[in-house]
């Protein structure tokens, strides 16, 4: 009988083969958005790291940056889970196309987004997990101890996997990098495309680490 490991190492060998796009991008330790502020900043979202992306003010481009993201990730056939925090993804926004390789998970409180993005860090099945908590309730999201979220960065690093989390303020203690989107779009932007808004996007870096603190769980 196979052990956990061999079935493991298995599993990955058979997704390398079946999505080779995938491989080459882990190879790279980026998996580039699209958006061209961080792709040339950092060449995109590192692999087995936290990427926190502040939304700062309304309607600055966080479901732009979710759109930019599933694109580039459909293109490279990586399958994308996404956690809703608060059940407010509008799949109707996206063509079915955009939409062949995610997995929405609808949560309906912060404490269902833990223990969903605890299970799918751990999961060799995507190649990116992405986690909205930009509407949670601040009094849930104070409740969690920063240890939660060194627990999930190292489950990413052990797995390989990008993990972004758009948040409404600074809030993700292991995050690796941190940008922050200020700026609205006004309604004169409506009549622009998701690519040229991408194009520019503003979104600024405020942190980028090499190596995280250590801290004890």
């Amino acid at each position: 009988m196979s052990s956990a490991p061999d079935k493991i190492l298995a599993l990955r060998e058979l997704l390398a083969a079946r999505f080779p796009q995938a491989s080459t991008l882990g190879r790279g330790r980026c998996v580039p958005t699209g958006i061209s502020a961080i792709d040339e900043a950092t060449g995109g979202l590192p692999i087995g790291a936290i990427t926190e992306v502040v939304c700062s003010a309304p309607s600055c481009g966080g479901m732009l940056l979710q759109a930019r993201v599933l694109e580039m990730c459909r293109a490279q056939r990586l399958r994308v889970a996404l956690i809703d925090g608060t059940d407010s993804f509008d799949p109707q926004s996206f063509t079915p196309d955009a939409l062949a390789h995610l997995v929405w998970v609808r949560c309906h409180d912060f404490r269902q987004v833990m223990q969903a993005a605890d299970l799918l860090a751990r999961d060799a099945n995507f190649g990116l997990v992405m986690i909205d908590i930009r509407r949670s309730l601040e009094r849930e999201l104070r409740k969690e101890p920063p240890t939660s979220w060194y627990r999930l960065q190292r489950a990413a690093e052990q797995n390989e996997l990008p993990l972004l989390v758009e948040t409404s303020r600074a809030l993700v203690p292991s995050a690796q990098l941190r940008f922050i989107l200020t700026q609205s779009f006004g309604l004169a932007d409506l009549e622009t495309t998701r690519t040229l808004l991408a194009e520019a996007l503003p979104i600024e870096l405020s942190r980028q680490r090499r190596q995280l603190e250590q801290e004890a769980v």
